[in-house]
Order: structure tokens, then C-alpha cells, then sequence
């Protein structure tokens, strides 16, 4: 009786302990000790826009871990290196979500360290910078003389420009025309 009873427990034991979860992770470089430096490393991305990734996740506890695991599903599945543009459709049903995520395939090309990248800006003049970011970045605002000469820039992330754009000044309010009919 009691190998039966053990033979059962061990039995139940195993079919309820053999559900298998999943969490899934972002690449990251967590570096805690301060005596260790890591060479920030610079990439540029070619998106693949032959390359449509759809993917959906399984029922997740948060819509973060959703999202994780749609991006470590395109990542693996497609065998690319980045999801370019991805957008999400997030499902909610019992406290449980579920995502899905499209978006183009991308690959990292042209490695080099961050002081390398410091160098081939540098060949750049000031004015040649200033103007591709006009032209390439719709977030970028430009200031510019009576002459149309671009003489200040500021970007909302970074200061590109010792100051930002100067604000309009006030004019003042008028009064509406009163029409009275006679």
C-alpha cells in the first residue's frame, strides 16, 4: 500500500512540475565594477525591407515580457540582428496579454569603437553636421538670420548649440473694431 501511495505522489508530483516557463531578455552590457571599463562600440544598421517580421507572442503575465519575447522571437526566427520600426498589437484578456509585433529585418555593419567614430566626424566641418541634421532629422529646428544663414540649432535630446532657439517676442493684444447698428 504505501509503494502504491509513493508510486502515485511521485507520479502527480512530476505531471504538475513539468510546465515549463519562459522569460526572455534584451542584449545589454551591465558592467557593476568600477575598475572595469567597456569600449563603447558604434554600429550602423542596413534594414532589410525585403524582410517582413511578424511574430506573435504567447499569454504573458506583463505586456513587457509580451513585447520581450515578440523580440526575441523575430531575432532568433528571422536571424537578423535588430527589429527596424516595430510596432505592437497588444491583446489583454483575464490579467494575461499577448503580443504582436511587425516590423523589417535590420544587421549591424561597419563595427568600430567609439573613438574611431569621434575621428571620422571630425573630418566634417560644423556647418557640413548642422545641415545634414536639418535635412535628416525632423526633430532638429533651425534659427536663421535676415540673410537665411543658419545661425543657431537645438535639438530636444542634446544641445548641439550653446543656447536654445530665442522665443518670439509678445505683441500685443488689439481690441476687436466695436460695430454698433443704427
Amino acid at each position: 500500500m504505501k509503494k502504491l501511495f509513493f508510486s502515485t505522489l511521485c507520479a502527480l508530483t512530476l505531471a504538475f512540475t513539468g510546465c515549463t516557463t519562459y522569460q526572455y531578455g534584451a542584449r545589454q552590457a551591465n558592467i557593476n565594477r568600477h575598475d572595469i571599463e567597456a569600449t563603447p562600440t558604434v554600429v550602423d544598421v542596413k534594414p532589410d525591407f525585403s524582410k517582413r517580421i511578424e511574430v506573435t507572442s504567447s499569454w504573458q503575465r506583463t505586456k513587457e515580457d509580451a513585447m520581450a519575447e515578440c523580440q526575441y522571437m523575430a531575432i532568433t526566427n528571422y536571424k537578423v540582428d535588430i527589429v527596424v520600426d516595430p510596432i505592437y498589437r497588444l491583446e489583454v484578456r483575464r490579467r494575461k496579454c499577448k503580443a504582436t509585433l511587425v516590423g523589417f529585418g535590420g544587421y549591424y555593419i561597419n563595427p568600430r569603437t567609439q573613438y574611431e567614430d569621434i575621428q571620422a566626424i571630425q573630418r566634417y566641418s560644423r556647418d557640413d553636421i548642422e545641415k545634414y541634421l536639418i535635412l535628416h532629422h525632423t526633430e532638429v529646428l533651425k534659427y536663421m538670420n535676415a540673410k537665411g544663414e543658419v545661425v543657431n540649432i537645438y535639438h530636444n535630446d542634446h544641445n548641439c548649440a550653446p543656447k536654445p532657439m530665442p522665443k518670439p517676442e509678445e505683441q500685443p493684444a488689439q481690441q476687436p473694431a466695436n460695430k454698433k447698428k443704427k
